[in-house]
């Protein structure tokens, strides 16, 4: 009988019989079910087992293989990153990734790294979500109508047309004025200088207290604030670094430059093997009135060394003739820049329109001119 027919036998029958009816039903779709139970029952068992396999395999095989490394991120580059750990080391730790929008300065880190040839590679690390030290690019170019600029030259000579240019630069694209530079460095030279990394050190737990240590920093910035009544305070390091040297072209900390002169280019067909080279590099940080941090950037600016001649010697390169070169600076001031101050396309200038008024008498007094002569 099939299950239609049934169900229409129910209506028309007795309840003893429909009761009957159903407890025969009842008991064959039991068995049914016991069979299914039981299958559905073996499923489940292989698939915890599958998975409770996997899962003591997982907890078998180690999650890193390098050295595990906990501190403060101290400075984040496109391809690096340098922790300030609790024992007071600084360890510089090459990355395949850039951090650099991901990682703040002073926060707390977690990483584990492996050596090779005396380099450090990052394996992995750990960092907080949400570091909250920077702001999006419109909060500032809102919030910011007045900065001053705080030079802070390494070991390196002629940076006053570098100052300069970043100066004019965010005067025209982000429309800040910019104080004078000079009453920045005259507020830094008269106030205490940073608090050292042992001075940092919690006597209770022989701990970092990276917090401490860059407070001074911090507190410097809103003094230059308050006393130059700026919203902002861009504070500028150049340094001097070594930058790696292959095929006659040099690469370090997001910057990539020639270190041939043109002439020597021509005249050598051999490439080399590669080394070294000095080379500037800036270091910005943008502090607001509070002492917090609302950008930063480190990048390369350029080579202080080029190659001459067939032999391919160093001289040494002024930055002086960077400056020279308008175009280059231009590139470079918004590659660097533009993450804060976008380049404003300057329009066209168009050549002024004379009316048929004025045009007509000028070309009848030129052409008498002409017979005349």
């Amino acid at each position: 009988m099939a299950w239609g027919e049934r169900r229409a036998y129910h209506t028309a029958t007795p309840r003893t019989a429909r009761m009957k009816i159903i407890n025969c039903a009842s008991s064959s779709d039991l068995q049914a079910w016991r069979v299914l139970s039981v299958n559905l029952y073996f499923v489940i068992c292989v698939i915890c087992a599958i998975c409770g396999s996997g899962s003591i395999v997982a907890a078998q095989k180690p999650q890193h293989t390098g050295t595990k490394l906990e501190g403060f991120a101290t400075i984040v580059t496109p391809d690096s990153i340098t922790v300030y750990d609790k024992k007071n080391q600084i360890i510089e730790i090459h990355t395949d990734k850039d951090y650099t929008a991901l990682v703040g300065i002073a926060a707390p880190v977690t990483v584990w790294y492996t050596t090779e040839g005396g380099v450090n590679h990052l394996e992995d690390i750990v960092y907080p979500v949400q570091g909250g030290t920077f702001v999006p690019r419109t909060q500032l170019l809102e919030n910011i109508k007045r900065i001053i600029i705080l030079p802070r030259p390494e070991d390196v000579e002629n940076t006053q047309g570098l100052i300069s240019a970043i100066s004019m630069y965010l005067t025209d694209n982000a429309g800040w004025f910019v104080a004078p530079p000079e009453l920045a460095a005259e507020i830094a030279s008269r106030t205490k200088s940073p608090t050292s990394s042992l001075d940092a050190i919690d006597p209770n737990t022989g701990k970092v207290d990276m917090q401490k240590y860059l407070e001074p920093q911090r507190a410097l910035m809103m003094a230059i604030a308050e006393e130059t009544r700026s919203d902002a305070v861009l504070e500028v390091r150049i340094i001097k670094v070594k930058a790696k040297v292959r095929s006659g072209v040099a690469t370090w900390d997001d910057m990539t430059e020639p270190v041939r002169s043109r002439k020597a280019r021509a005249l050598t067909a051999w490439e080399g093997l590669g080394g070294w080279v000095y080379a500037a590099t800036t270091n910005m940080n943008l502090w607001s009135q509070t002492g917090t941090l609302l950008w930063k950037k480190r990048r390369g600016f350029a080579t202080l060394g080029v190659q001459t001649g067939i032999e391919l010697k160093y001289r040494e390169r002024p930055l002086t003739e960077v400056y020279d070169d308008s175009g280059t600076m231009q590139r470079w001031l918004e590659e660097t820049l533009g993450e804060i101050a976008p380049p404003v396309k300057q329009p066209p200038v168009e050549t002024p329109r004379i009316s048929p008024e004025i045009q007509q008498p000028r070309e009848k007094a030129k052409q008498t001119g002409e017979e005349q002569k």
